[in-house]
């Protein structure tokens, strides 16, 4: 039987090789930065720069044993599980009926939705700052709005996980639950989130990255508590402070790495089980 043709690419050997190098070219301007980060994180010395000093991990130990790197870095985690949460329960309850159900102005909806990711993070920033010390009712600023405002650039994200991911679910499963009995609420929770559990693991997970690597928003949004990354970018003014601060920056590097990659495993998995493979 004849192979579709359409279904393969001819790349000539000199054309890989560039490919090849190109990719790996990419790699290192991606994650080089992120390797000397970690590796400045063992100096011996007071300066992040070459030749190391020495290799120690003295610094962790003073890190994890200031009052104030701890109240930051638990403020970050606060935050980042509020706003994860939140953004993925409101992503949730958008992309069911938008996948599901005839909507009107489902393309409009979408794309408002999608608004925050093409919004720069200066403007969306100043844009809050204005509405919660400007607008009605003159909220304040403070860690809950540094939430607030995580969870409106958190949802774009959560919702391009769960959306695709409800609406490729066979609708004969719904219907088959209906002609059984099972009222809107029992499909949901019996037959729907079963096979999407995983997504909504995945896109959980990836709010709260974005959450805890967030800077800009939060720097125009804290008040006298202020999230690890803004307590870092502040820190970095003093050279005393920066080898302390760079372990805990380390971790949350490796903590972000690990959950990303965590997340896209969850969800290829949704995606194995959901054809059953």
């Amino acid at each position: 039987m004849a192979r579709d043709s359409s279904t393969f690419v001819v790349i000539s050997p000199w054309g890989k090789r560039l490919l090849t190098a190109f990719f790996v070219v990419f790699l290192l301007v991606l994650y080089l930065p992120t390797v000397l980060l970690v590796i400045f994180s063992f100096n011996d010395g007071t300066v992040a720069a070459f030749p190391l000093e020495g290799l120690t991990t003295k610094y962790y130990g003073l890190a994890f044993n200031s009052e104030e790197i701890r109240k930051a870095l638990g403020a970050s985690i606060w935050v980042g599980l509020g706003a994860a949460a939140i953004a993925t329960l409101i992503a949730l309850m958008a992309s069911y009926p938008l996948a599901r159900r005839n909507v009107r102005g489902k393309a409009l909806i979408s794309a408002l939705m999608l608004v925050p990711l093409v919004v720069p993070t200066v403007v969306l920033g100043v844009s809050l700052l204005l509405l919660f010390q400007k607008g009605p009712g003159q909220v304040g600023l403070g860690l809950t709005r540094i939430m607030v405002a995580h969870v409106v650039i958190a949802i774009p994200f959560a919702v391009l996980i769960l959306l695709p991911r409800i609406a490729s679910i066979d609708r004969r499963l719904e219907e088959a639950a209906y002609d059984l009995g099972a009222t809107g609420l029992q499909t949901f929770r019996l037959v729907m989130l079963p096979l999407i559990v995983p997504s909504i693991i995945s896109a959980f997970l990836i709010s709260f990255v974005f959450s805890i690597d967030e800077v800009v928003i939060a720097s125009f949004l804290s008040s006298d508590q202020v999230t690890y990354p803004v307590y870092l970018y502040s820190g970095l003014k003093f050279p005393e402070k920066t080898q302390t601060l760079i372990p805990v920056a380390t971790i949350m590097i490796v903590i972000s790495f690990v959950l990303a990659f965590g997340a896209e495993a969850i969800r290829r998995y949704g995606d194995r089980r959901l054809v059953g493979k």
